[in-house]
């Protein structure tokens, strides 16, 4: 099963580095470290980082997994870690990261 056709869920632990490890495989041109995951999504507009910011916005509040964004004309710095999990990542953030790039990846499409 694909990382972005799955859902969050209530209680997600930390992740070992190991655990992280694996799971990064998963996906492209994202910062992994042990306290967060971070990606800068790039567009040719202010138009098109707003609608990639509301729809990730959209997508968060469904999961109710909610990431700090950096928004600016043609760019959105989206940083995912969980907070109940001793600020570190969970399978959580590996999920959201993961339907972030199916986003531009829809919209590309």
């Amino acid at each position: 099963m694909s990382l972005s056709t799955e859902n969050c869920i209530d209680g997600a632990a930390q992740l070992s580095e190991v655990e992280a490890e694996m799971l990064s495989t998963d996906l492209q041109d994202w910062i992994v470290t042990p306290a967060y995951l971070e990606k800068t999504f790039r567009f040719k507009n202010f138009y098109e980082t707003m609608g990639f910011v509301n729809a990730v916005a959209w997508m968060a509040n469904q999961q109710d997994h909610h990431p700090d964004l950096d928004v600016s004309y043609s760019r959105c710095r989206v940083r995912w870690n969980t907070h109940t999990a001793n600020n570190g990542i969970s399978r959580n953030d590996f999920i959201c990261a993961a339907r972030s790039d199916a986003l531009t990846l829809k919209a590309t499409s």
